[in-house]
């Protein structure tokens, strides 16, 4: 998945939330109240076992990310963000991707640069 793919959206786990802030950054997320999430959590546990709800919880607070002090508000700031979020591979051919671009455009511009056709100023 390339960077400019990725979405910075997702839910996140809040800093205000009662224990690893699951629920609390759901809410937030899908915009319903946390009391209405955690009574339909605490259902789910008594009426599907107390477990399994345990163990998707504590995969959602391993899996879901902080939620960030601040969201970025430009798409360079969007990158470095995501930056940290992005395995090493992604980053790596993201990089690569960008420094191959960049060789492009440079080659083309020594080109016009040096070509019999280009007049100095």
């Amino acid at each position: 998945m390339s960077l400019a793919a990725m979405s910075i959206k997702g839910p996140f786990r809040s800093p205000n939330g009662l224990i690893f802030g699951v629920v609390r950054g759901l809410a937030d997320h899908y915009n319903i109240s946390p009391f209405v999430l955690r009574l339909s959590i605490l259902a789910a546990s008594v009426f599907l076992a107390f477990w399994p709800v345990l163990l998707l919880y504590i995969a959602a607070a391993i899996v879901m990310p902080s939620e960030p002090k601040v969201l970025p508000l430009n798409e360079r700031s969007k990158e470095v963000f995501l930056l940290g979020q992005v395995d090493p591979e992604t980053l790596i051919e993201g990089l690569a991707a960008r420094s191959e671009s960049l060789e492009r455009k440079i080659r083309r511009l020594e080109d016009h640069v040096t070509s019999k056709n280009f007049r100095s100023v």
